[in-house]
């Protein structure tokens, strides 16, 4: 617990989670979104900007992942048990947030897509991209993408933020103080996942094996175990 996120905040957020649903989009007082119910347990302030004691690279992608969570699974009880661990997460190890959810966006998300792929005339370049996870080869895969079928904008879409989050993942790790493109990164990676959900969002099947909870889980944890 940090000196920004007490045990008093914490259940107040906890208190305000078991009655409260949470909405996509910023939403109100009565029903906040993930970051803005954890503001209104910290400042009482209805914003989505991330605190002070939470990871940037974990704040930006909550956002963005529980902006397109099915409502049931965004106001599970597993999801709602997560939230308080989120703030006092600090910002001293952003690089390995980064690359769990970079691991995730290429080993898990973008593969469900390959069926797709396939069947639109550009299998081979996903497949590449996917085993390769360069920013190259990402970008190849769009370019097939949209030569092969230019109305399969989910796909091509997700192939140019897989991209986009390479290539700034790629610069960060250059420079390990590089805080600005850890955070494009980690927007164009859960961008990736957006365009696949956009894609495969009608299939139940595809909730259960990206499991966006769980990937959230390992950046808030690294590896650690629940608090």
């Amino acid at each position: 617990m940090s000196d920004q996120y007490t045990i008093e905040n914490r259940s107040k957020l906890e208190a305000y989670l078991a009655t409260h649903s949470l909405p996509s989009g910023l939403g109100n007082e009565e029903s906040a979104c993930t970051v803005a119910a954890i503001n209104l347990a910290i400042t009482g302030k209805l914003t989505d900007k991330i605190p002070s004691c939470m990871s940037l690279v974990l704040g930006r992608t909550t956002i963005r992942m529980q902006d397109w969570m099915p409502d049931q699974m965004r106001n599970s009880k597993r999801y709602k048990r997560l939230i308080p661990d989120m703030p006092g997460t600090g910002r001293e190890r952003e690089t390995e947030r980064l690359a769990v959810l970079m691991d995730w966006m290429w080993t898990v998300v973008l593969p469900q897509l390959q069926p797709l792929a396939d069947n639109h005339g550009f299998g081979p370049a996903w497949r590449n991209m996917c085993e390769v996870k360069t920013p190259a080869a990402a970008a190849n895969a769009a370019e097939a993408a949209a030569a092969a079928n230019a109305a399969w904008v989910a796909g091509i879409a997700a192939a140019r933020a897989a991209a986009r989050a390479a290539r700034a993942a790629a610069n960060a790790a250059a420079n390990a103080a590089d805080r600005l493109h850890r955070l494009h990164a980690a927007a164009n990676a859960a961008e990736a996942a957006a365009a696949a959900v956009a894609a495969r969002a009608v299939d139940a099947e595809f909730w259960e094996v990206v499991d966006p909870i769980c990937v959230l889980e390992r950046m808030t944890y690294l590896g650690e175990g629940e608090r």
